[in-house]
């Protein structure tokens, strides 16, 4: 069901309203209404049901084969320049068998061209083993064999890059949860195997590969100064902005703007240049349930951190509940990846949090720490414990607050370097908040508030999402402005 919508809601326009009319024509009108119910996403499937007028055996034997209906039409409606490529190289044996020899080099020839522009070694390789064939006691036939080789290298090394930027941001997100400087180093190296192997080829691709990375690696590892760099990472961004641009019909290039977008939405979003910072945010917080399975390739959940730094500087932090609920209801988190399923939780929590829903709140930390070992994750660990303390002290449910705040204590007591300052602060203030003895207790935390926000900054800052101002305050303190 989830992935039915999903599907319904990306498709194009032009693509739906074919689809509707291909129903209507052939009197198929309970998938015509059902593909217009799930595009709109405004009823609940009980509702479905009954405009429907099926059970609900029938109800999700529907669905399932509209589900089929709509992948049949996708696929026999590809049809843009790369996919006639792919044709073309298909019937490469055809042309070898039917044609004679100066009218298959002249096919092969066009072909190899238009698969060079199209940075597809793979597809390369099927021409120039067939141009070996042709070329078989030629002179060409050791130049052919030569570029046969180099793509077959080429090849196997867009698969290698591939797989170095799926560990680069497996490795990110490690880090960010945990906050181990060793995790550093391994990222070096993979940002160093990454640079070698796109020097060796002269390939679009791999070069917008290690430009992601680059970018990622940049703005998600705080340098010394905390800030990331300027003018390199807008000129990055730029090239691979180009690079999409002249590749329209590229189908990677067509998910990878998404990560493209957000990456400039976070460049801007550090650097506090808002106005800019826009577009890019619409456009990927417009395609969220999809952004969140680019694990792969990015760390997506990244964007719901600055997504509620964002919505709290416009001062419209209650409305990130709502909006979830429809990114509740196409996306399920995957527990395996923690790193990210973390994030998720944690902006969930904080999401319902800011819409006064504080037991909702609890809910979804509890769960998350069912669910995941924060073994490897210290910093997360402080954060979601810190989190639910918060929670809980603001209900009065001040034990259990009190017991999460000792075993934060021990936890930060265990580090084997003294840091953590911000976390002992955050610690005093919320047990500030929680005494008995309520002589002067405003005074003291906007005292203890303004040396946390002071100190929470470089690696281990955390909770910066949350509005940690004067009404944060006096809502502590219980004291209510007059």
């Amino acid at each position: 069901m989830l992935k039915l919508k999903n599907v319904i809601k990306q498709l194009e326009d032009k693509d739906y309203q074919q689809l509707t009319q291909n129903f209507n024509e052939t009197k198929a009108n309970k998938y015509a209404l059902l593909l217009g119910s799930l595009r709109e996403n405004n009823v609940s499937d009980r509702k479905m049901m009954e405009m429907l007028e099926v059970n609900v055996n029938a109800f999700y034997t529907l669905k399932s084969r509209l589900y089929d209906k709509v992948q049949d039409y996708l696929i026999n409606n590809l049809d843009t320049p790369k996919i006639e490529l792919f044709r073309k190289v298909a019937n490469i044996p055809n042309l070898l068998f039917n044609a004679d020899k100066d009218t298959a080099q002249a096919v092969l020839t066009k072909l190899e061209k238009d698969l060079i522009d199209y940075d597809l070694p793979y597809e390369l390789t099927s021409v120039y083993s067939a141009l070996k064939k042709i070329h078989l006691n030629t002179q060409k036939y050791y130049h052919y064999s030569q570029l046969y080789n180099k793509h077959v290298a080429q090849t196997l090394a867009q698969d290698k890059i591939e797989d170095l930027l799926t560990d680069f941001h497996k490795k990110l997100g490690d880090y960010h949860s945990s906050r181990d400087a060793s995790n550093i180093e391994l990222l070096v190296i993979l940002l160093e195997e990454i640079s070698k192997v796109n020097e060796i080829y002269d390939s679009h691709h791999l070069f917008v590969y290690k430009s992601i990375a680059d970018i990622s690696f940049k703005l998600f590892v705080p340098s010394a100064d905390g800030e990331p760099d300027g003018e390199p990472i807008e000129d990055a961004l730029e090239q691979i902005e180009k690079v999409i641009k002249q590749n329209p019909t590229d189908s990677i290039y067509q998910y990878l703007s998404l990560v493209y977008n957000f990456l400039s939405f976070e460049y801007y979003h550090q650097l506090n240049v808002h106005r800019k910072e826009v577009d890019y945010f619409e456009y990927v917080n417009s395609r969220l349930p999809s952004f969140m399975l680019f694990n792969f390739c990015t760390v997506p959940t990244r964007f719901l951190k600055s997504k509620i730094e964002r919505y709290v500087r416009m001062g419209i932090e209650s409305q990130l509940w709502e909006e979830n609920q429809a990114l509740i209801a196409e996306f399920q988190p995957d527990p395996v990846d923690v790193p990210n399923f973390i994030n998720y939780m944690k902006y969930l929590a904080v999401s319902s949090y800011y819409n006064g829903k504080l037991e909702e709140a609890e809910d979804y930390l509890t769960r998350l720490q069912n669910e995941v070992s924060f073994k490897n994750y210290p910093q997360a660990e402080l954060e979601v414990k810190l989190l639910m303390a918060l929670f809980y002290s603001l209900q009065d449910e001040y034990d259990i607050a009190t017991n999460l705040l000792r075993r934060v204590s021990d936890k930060v007591r265990e580090m084997p370097d003294d840091r953590y300052e911000n976390v002992k602060l955050f610690v005093k203030l919320l047990k500030t908040q929680m005494k008995t003895d309520r002589r002067r207790v405003k005074e003291k935390l906007y005292e203890l508030r303004d040396r946390f926000l002071q100190v929470n900054k470089g690696p281990d800052q955390m909770l910066e999402y949350l509005k940690i101002d004067d009404t944060f305050v006096e809502t502590m303190s219980k004291v209510i402005k007059n």
